[in-house]
Parts: C-alpha cells; structure tokens; sequence
C-alpha cells in the first residue's frame, strides 16, 4: 500500500492524473488496451473532468467501466452511467466507451446482460477507483450483509445485485481485486479514522487493504 498525502486537491490531483496516465500508456503499449472500472462520488466525478488533460493516451484503445450502479431506471440522470459519461466529456466518450450496468428492469434478465456485457471487465483490469463510506463500504458492498458476505466470498470475479438504501448491482470483491491497481482518492480525516478502524475491525475494505494481489494506491489531502 502507498499511502499520498497532499495538502491540497489541485496537487492531489495534478499527481494522480500523472500515474493514471502513464498506467494507461503502458497497458496500452503491453495489451494494445487499458481497462479502468470507476466509481461515483464528487471527488471521483471531480478528478474524470480533469482526464481530457492527461498527455500522449489514445483514448480509443481505453474501455470503461462502472464499479457499481443504482438499479433505478427512473433516476437514469442520477445514476453513475450518467455522471461519469458527463464528466468524462464528449472527447474521451467518442473515441472510448463506457460500459453500463443496467439494462433491464428484470432482476435475473440483468444480471445475464450486465455480465456478458461486462465480461471484458472482469478480466485483470489497469485501474479500479474506488470510493471509501464512512461505515467501510467499497462499491455496494456495505458491512453486516448477506449479500455482500456473498460478493466478499465468491471465489470467481462476478457482477451481482445487492441492496443499499435500493437495489444496485456491483462487481464482486474478487472482480475489484482483479486489476493492477486500486486507487482510493479521500478527503479529510473522517477517511484516515475509518481506514484505521478497518485494521482492527472486519470491513468491506479491510479486504483492500489486506490484499497482496493488487498494488493499492491512496490518494489524501484534508
């Protein structure tokens, strides 16, 4: 784990766009493509406006992904697919894609077509982001859940639905862990003390931090 400290977001930032870019050019220059699955989140949505600045990456060999996604048709312009595509831009979005998450209202029909549909991204990926709760959570896998206990145990990379404050779909852990790098990116101290309480207590992101087969990446500033 490397741990970034900065004392501001611009220099946080400024520093994280360098690694992602040169991890994309690299995977481009060994796979001929660069994977990344992304989360929501403000800081998340701040840090993708600023991807049209990273140098020398040929964004039609890049292929995105989402992490996890609200199951909610009705609230198409709240839902991740819709965000990240807008702070992404038109620049990257025509020359890239973005692979969404939900495609049927069907519980069991859905899961079918996020899974083909996603097949690539489960698969060892360049980059995961990640966003952290304050409770541990790591994509839609919250502590003290059934279902989560099953996205944490599975022993294959999956895409399966679980249950926040409403129903979503989300890759499992051994899906996230499937990649070359994790990047968290946080704000504030609320952040370090949760980090700290995963150490000692069993969090979804305890098995991020624990992991040995994935470099993890975190990103802090107050």
């Amino acid at each position: 784990m490397n741990w970034n400290s900065f004392n501001d977001t611009s220099s946080l930032e400024n520093k994280l766009l360098l690694h992602i870019g040169s991890s994309l050019r690299i995977s481009i220059k060994e796979n001929n493509e660069a994977l990344l699955l992304l989360s929501g989140g403000l800081n998340s949505i701040s840090l993708y406006k600023r991807f049209s600045e990273i140098k020398k990456v040929d964004w039609s060999k890049v292929k995105f992904g989402l992490v996890d996604e609200s199951w909610t048709s009705e609230n198409t312009n709240q839902s991740n697919f819709h965000t990240i595509s807008h702070a992404l831009g038109k620049k990257i979005i025509e020359k890239s894609s973005l692979t969404p998450l939900v495609f049927d209202s069907d519980d069991q029909s859905n899961i079918s077509l996020a899974k083909s549909s996603n097949s690539l991204f489960l698969d060892e990926k360049t980059i995961v982001i990640l966003n952290l709760g304050k409770d541990g959570q790591i994509a839609s896998l919250i502590p003290n859940d059934e279902k989560t206990e099953m996205a944490i145990s599975q022993i294959s990379p999956n895409i399966i639905s679980t249950t926040l404050s409403k129903k979503c779909i989300s890759h499992n852990l051994k899906s996230i862990l499937n990649t070359k790098y994790i990047i968290f990116y946080l704000k504030g101290e609320e952040h370090k003390l949760t980090l700290n309480k995963a150490k000692k207590e069993l969090l979804p992101v305890s098995y991020i931090l624990n992991s040995i087969s994935t470099q993890l990446e975190i990103y802090w500033t107050k």
